[in-house]
């Protein structure tokens, strides 16, 4: 997951959570104020209500209020109901109760009511004064409060995930610039960009500097290695053609006994087989380079004629059957010697580990602008492990073959990665091998 998403995640729950518990709080906060105020004025009436019965009598009090001893307003949610209690029961006339209560309205049905209750004496009689609000309204408020903040919680989250996904993008702009422009687009460090990108946040711009720093040391190291591979070539390869160019002419001079010539022509096999590695590790080390250009088209079935015409030799010495199912594809900027060379390296292997009689089957299927071409042989096939290792440099899978020095399938690889096509090995023991290559011209 990226870590824009990460952090737009986090700031959703985060939010989330906040606003959450602040939606659970606020029915329960106006419940609370709303309780206060009622209560509030349930004492302000109470206390009017008990002084006017002090100072004009109980008939007197109830005259002023226009209600009875039991009395509602016209929509019952509001009632004074005073009852005499039984003067041999002690009681406090300073006690003060509010609850919510459920109370019988006239006609039988029951609303809930915030109700204060308090004891007063008159004329030597103790009397119970209840005066009660219905909650109904208070019970509705704290319902839309909720479903409001529900709705808000959620549209909240909802807009902040877009704005906050929205600035992940801006504040890690500078990143993926850098990752891009230094990184993931450059494979020659001779093409390495060290210009400083514009950024306003120091951790990336202590990376950009960072990644300055590693690409100029690996720039300095790869032009060392590539001075070293040029000067140990041309070193190696000059001796070793003036020493092939004696044994020569000591076979060819007469004078030469037939015993001594032998051996001579056995160390122009070893001066020719290290000839031969140092020119392939040389060509890995040009193509990792990138010292070849790409600048040719090539018809790839063309390629794959030229390939096994320039093997039958081998094919009929072995002998093994071709089968050639084969489309027209044009493969566009690419280096057409690699190619022909990659795809020389693949069939002389399927010649080579081939069974005696066995078939090499080379198919090639274009599909829009993509080519796949695979290679499949009936012969001695590998197991996983040795799937893993067969683009090694010297890896042989046949310890004992003099003739193979383990960088052909190297040499292959190095040519694909530097094409960007796709390699993909299946083998199975006893039963085959088959190599499949994708083309593309979506560069």
């Amino acid at each position: 997951m990226r870590l824009q998403n990460k952090f737009v995640i986090y700031n959703a729950l985060s939010k989330a959570l906040i606003v959450g518990a602040f939606a659970l709080l606020l029915p329960l906060i106006a419940e609370k104020i709303a309780y206060r105020h009622i209560d509030n004025r349930l004492e302000a009436r109470k206390d009017l209500l008990i002084r006017k019965i002090q100072l004009g009598g109980l008939d007197q009090a109830l005259l002023e209020e226009d209600c009875s001893f039991d009395d509602y307003n016209i929509f019952k949610e509001e009632f004074i109901s005073i009852q005499p209690l039984s003067n041999e029961i002690n009681h406090e006339s300073d006690s003060v109760q509010i609850n919510n209560e459920i109370w019988s309205i006239d006609d039988g049905n029951q609303q809930e009511h915030r109700v204060i209750r308090q004891s007063f004496l008159y004329d030597n009689q103790w009397y119970e004064l209840n005066i009660g609000e219905g909650v109904t309204a208070i019970n509705q408020l704290k319902k839309t409060i909720t479903g409001f903040s529900v709705w808000s919680m959620a549209i909240i989250v909802f807009i902040s995930v877009f704005l906050d996904l929205g600035f992940a993008r801006f504040v890690l702009r500078p990143f993926y610039r850098i990752v891009d422009r230094k990184l993931r687009n450059t494979n020659n460090p001779l093409n390495f960009e060290f210009d400083q990108v514009k950024t306003g946040t120091y951790e990336f711009a202590y990376l950009d500097e960072s990644i300055n720093s590693l690409m100029k040391k690996i720039q300095e190291a790869f032009n060392i290695e590539r001075e070293f591979i040029s000067n140990v070539s041309h070193e190696l390869l000059t001796p070793l053609s003036i020493l092939k160019t004696r044994f020569e002419n000591l076979v060819t001079d007469p004078a030469t006994p037939q015993a001594t010539a032998i051996k001579i022509m056995e160390s122009e096999k070893t001066v020719n087989r290290l000839s031969k590695i140092i020119k392939a590790l040389l060509m890995i080390s040009r193509i990792e380079n990138e010292q070849y250009l790409k600048n040719e088209n090539a018809d790839l079935s063309s390629i794959v004629e030229e390939v096994v015409e320039e093997l039958e030799a081998r094919i009929e010495a072995k002998p093994v059957k071709i089968i050639k199912n084969l489309e027209s594809f044009e493969y566009l900027s690419c280096n057409k010697s690699l190619i022909f060379t990659m795809i020389f390296n693949i069939v002389n292997n399927a010649i080579k580990y081939n069974k005696q009689s066995g078939i090499i089957e080379i198919t090639g299927r274009r599909s829009g602008n993509e080519y796949f071409l695979s290679v499949n042989d009936t012969g001695r096939g590998m197991n996983k492990e040795q799937v893993d290792l067969i683009f090694g440099r010297f890896k042989k899978l046949n310890k004992d073959d003099d003739n193979s020095f383990g960088l052909g399938l190297a040499i292959v690889k190095t040519i694909a990665a530097f094409h960007q096509i796709t390699i993909k090995v299946e083998s199975e023991i006893e039963k085959g091998t088959s190599f499949s290559l994708i083309f593309s011209n979506k560069k």
